[in-house]
């Protein structure tokens, strides 16, 4: 189990290269993969993109990358000779025709002319490639690191609040057989204040009380309930990549159950046993929601 919030950093450099890489991701249903990136690192930006993928499977992930090859940025710019000449020799001619002179051509030259420019820069993208990688290789690893520690973390919360619902519904079963009793002394005790009214016979309250005991009987839900929870903790075990998704539909299930189980018994000792696992269960939901 891994927690889809994490971060990590890798910072590197050598004589030839500067590399910084940052990685932070929060909830999110799919892969929401955004990558910032040097312009000459595009041509690696699908790679990036398939690379982290096969690692990271959900979340709103940020990934940056800064990255300068020392050995480009020693000899990065040049000027026109040619176009500077040009401009130089005009500069001369208007000082003879006009009687005047520049305060500093060059200054003139630089700043208005355009004649310093960044080179076209070459670079081997076999060497980038391979240097990248070796660093993001490492980020990730880092970054799954952290997410997995999150991941035990919830793990343990997950298991305290299963063993909770599990104890919850063996209380509810205990209670079941006092939902027809309960029931069979009300009806009884009513239908004493009202005897001289109706007439009634020992076959008729029995009818009743069947009929109650078949719509209230919660035995399937209190069985699917600990079926479900027993899924549950099977699953906060596996390494299965849809886990987020599953553990929420089993969620979804055990609170359908919970809802009829409230219904159907009509109990007020089980109603408040309901409404206690209900909290419990939107506890983990919430929990459930920074599942990868």
């Amino acid at each position: 189990m891994r927690s889809m919030t994490g971060y990590s950093k890798v910072v590197f450099q050598n004589e030839d290269f500067v590399i910084n890489l940052e990685i932070k991701s929060v909830n999110n249903k799919n892969l929401n993969l955004k990558i910032k990136v040097p312009y000459t690192l595009n041509f690696l930006e699908n790679k990036i993109r398939a690379f982290v993928g096969k690692k990271i499977f959900r979340g709103s992930v940020d990934l940056k990358i800064d990255f300068e090859d020392k050995r480009v940025s020693e000899n990065l710019f040049d000027y026109n000779k040619v176009l500077s000449d040009a401009y130089m020799e005009i500069l001369n001619q208007m000082e003879i025709d006009y009687k005047d002179t520049f305060t500093s051509k060059l200054d003139l030259l630089v700043k208005n002319l355009n004649v310093i420019k960044r080179k076209d820069e070459e670079i081997d993208e076999e060497e980038y490639t391979s240097f990248i990688f070796e660093k993001l290789d490492v980020l990730l690893e880092k970054f799954i690191q952290m997410k997995s520690e999150e991941g035990l973390r919830l793990k343990e919360y997950f298991k305290e609040r299963i063993s909770f619902l599990e104890i919850k519904v063996e209380e509810i079963k205990t209670l079941q057989p006092k939902v027809v009793e309960t029931y069979r002394e009300k009806l009884l005790e009513r239908l004493n204040s009202i005897r001289e009214d109706i007439n009634f016979t020992e076959e008729d309250l029995l009818k009743e009380i069947l009929l109650f005991t078949d719509k209230s009987d919660i035995s399937e839900e209190t069985s699917r309930l600990s079926s479900h929870l027993y899924e549950l903790k099977k699953e906060i075990e596996s390494e299965d990549k849809t886990l987020g998704k599953k553990i929420d539909f089993i969620l979804q299930e055990i609170f359908r159950e919970l809802n009829t189980t409230g219904v159907k018994s009509n109990f007020y000792e089980i109603s408040k046993i309901v409404v206690d696992c209900k909290n419990e269960i939107e506890k983990i939901r919430e929990q459930a929601l920074n599942i990868e």
